[in-house]
C-alpha cells in the first residue's frame, strides 16, 4: 500500500511536470511566432514607407501557424504628452468607464504631472498634494517616458491604467490630436465622446472609403490628419487554453541604426484572454 501511494504520487508529480514543460514550450513557440509576425510587418512597413497612415489588421501565416497582426500608426493613439484636457477627460471617462466629473480632475492631474510649473490646475495636483496624500511619487515636470508612468499620477490605480493603456502612446509627441484614419475602434469611441454609433459609422466608412471617410462628426479639436514613421505593431498567437500571447513593439521605421531598417522603441509580451466576438 505504501509503495502504491508513493508510485501514485510520483505519477502525479511527473504528469504535473510534463504539463508545465508543455506549457512553457507552447509559450516559447507562440513568442517566437509573435516575433516573426512583428518582423514581417516591419519589413513591409520599411519597404513601403509612404503609406496612407491607416490602421491595418490582417492574418499572416508562418511555419504552418496563423498570426493575427495589427499595425497602428501612433497618430491613431492618444498622446499622453500633448493631448489637451478635454480629450484626456473623454479618454478617462469613455475608456476608463468613469463619470466625467471624476474624469476631469484626473485629466488635469495628468497635465500637472507633465508640465514644468508648480501651479496646479483647479482640480489638479502638484507635489504638495502628493505629499499630503501620502503618495511616494511626485510630478515629473517633464514628458511621460512610458505609459506605465500613469501609475504615478495621483488617483490613477492599476485597473484604470489597464483600461487606458491600449489607447495611449508616449512616443509620438505630435500636436495632441488623433488621426481617425489610424485609430482603433476604442479610440474612435473616445473621439466620439462615447457615442458608439458615431464610432461604428466612421469605422465602416473608413473601411469603404479609406482616408476620405467623413470625420466631421468628431470634435474638430480632437482630430487631424497626420503622418508618422512610428507604429505600434501587435502580433497575437492563439494558445490551447483559448488565451492569446500578444507581442507588441513600437517601431520607428525612419530611425535606422547599425545597418538596421528600423528601431525598436518599446516592447512587451503579455498573455490576454481571447477577444470577444
Amino acid at each position: 500500500a505504501a509503495l502504491m501511494i508513493t508510485a501514485t504520487g510520483v505519477v502525479y508529480a511527473v504528469r504535473g511536470e510534463v504539463r508545465t514543460v508543455a506549457s512553457f514550450r507552447e509559450l516559447a513557440v507562440a513568442g517566437a511566432l509573435g516575433d516573426a509576425g512583428v518582423l514581417l510587418a516591419a519589413r513591409e512597413l520599411a519597404a513601403t514607407p509612404r503609406q496612407e497612415g491607416r490602421l491595418q489588421q490582417y492574418e499572416t501565416h508562418f511555419e504552418q501557424s496563423t498570426v493575427g497582426v495589427r499595425v497602428v500608426p501612433l497618430t491613431g493613439l492618444v498622446d499622453l504628452n500633448a493631448a489637451a484636457e478635454p480629450l484626456l477627460t473623454d479618454l478617462i471617462a469613455v475608456a476608463g468607464g468613469m463619470d466625467r466629473n471624476q474624469a476631469a480632475p484626473l485629466a488635469q492631474r495628468i497635465i500637472d504631472w507633465r508640465d514644468a510649473d508648480e501651479q496646479p490646475h483647479p482640480q489638479g495636483a502638484e507635489d504638495a498634494a502628493y505629499a499630503a496624500a501620502g503618495s511616494p511619487f511626485r510630478t515629473r515636470g517633464g514628458p511621460f517616458e512610458s505609459p506605465e508612468d500613469l501609475l504615478q499620477v495621483l488617483g490613477i490605480d492599476f485597473d484604470l491604467y489597464a483600461r487606458l493603456r491600449p489607447l495611449v502612446t508616449v512616443h509620438f509627441r505630435g500636436a495632441g490630436r488623433v488621426d481617425p484614419a489610424a485609430a482603433p475602434l476604442p479610440v474612435l469611441r473616445v473621439l466620439a465622446s462615447g457615442n458608439e454609433q458615431i464610432a461604428v459609422d466612421y469605422a465602416n466608412a473608413r473601411e469603404a472609403s479609406g482616408a476620405l471617410a467623413d470625420t466631421t462628426r468628431f470634435p474638430a479639436a480632437y482630430v487631424a490628419r497626420a503622418q508618422t514613421p512610428r507604429y505600434l505593431v501587435e502580433a497575437a498567437v492563439q494558445l490551447s487554453n483559448g488565451a492569446r500571447l500578444v507581442t507588441r513593439k513600437v517601431l520607428d521605421i525612419a530611425a535606422a541604426g547599425d545597418g538596421l531598417p528600423w528601431q525598436t522603441l518599446w516592447a512587451e509580451r503579455v498573455v490576454e484572454p481571447a477577444p470577444e466576438e
